[in-house]
């Protein structure tokens, strides 16, 4: 038979068993908690920089439909000066203007692609 003193030491043990589980229980919620509040933070940021990514993107395609719309205009205008250019008899490489407009339409080619990659980002997004 058990004395008293071995009694209380028995459920004194097993009460330190539970415990112990009741600790650890608690040490995995903090974690939790913690790793919660790790994945909010840095999905909040994330949502912060995306939304201003795709604020900036939208800017872009809208000045550079803008842009490719005035290089639309200029093709018929740089037709248009080089043909009184010839007739006047004048070196059209001495005209800065449409030397500046012959650089801005082969450029806006290059911007055509740059634009279809903006517009496929926006609607990836």
């Amino acid at each position: 038979m058990k004395t008293t003193i071995e009694r209380i030491f028995e459920t004194l043990s097993k009460e330190k068993v539970e415990l112990k589980s009741e600790k650890i229980e608690l040490s995995d919620v903090d974690d939790l908690k913690k790793l919660n509040t790790l994945y909010y933070k840095n999905t909040g940021t994330a949502n912060s920089k995306i939304k201003g990514l795709l604020s900036e993107a939208r800017s872009a395609e809208t000045k550079i439909e803008e842009a490719l719309k005035a290089a639309n205009k200029m093709e018929a205008l740089i037709s248009k000066v080089q043909k009184i250019a010839k007739e006047l008899g004048i070196d059209e490489n001495r005209i800065e203007e449409l030397k500046n407009a012959k650089g801005a339409a082969k450029e806006a080619k290059e911007y055509e692609s740059v634009l279809r990659i903006i517009k496929q980002f926006i609607k990836t997004i």
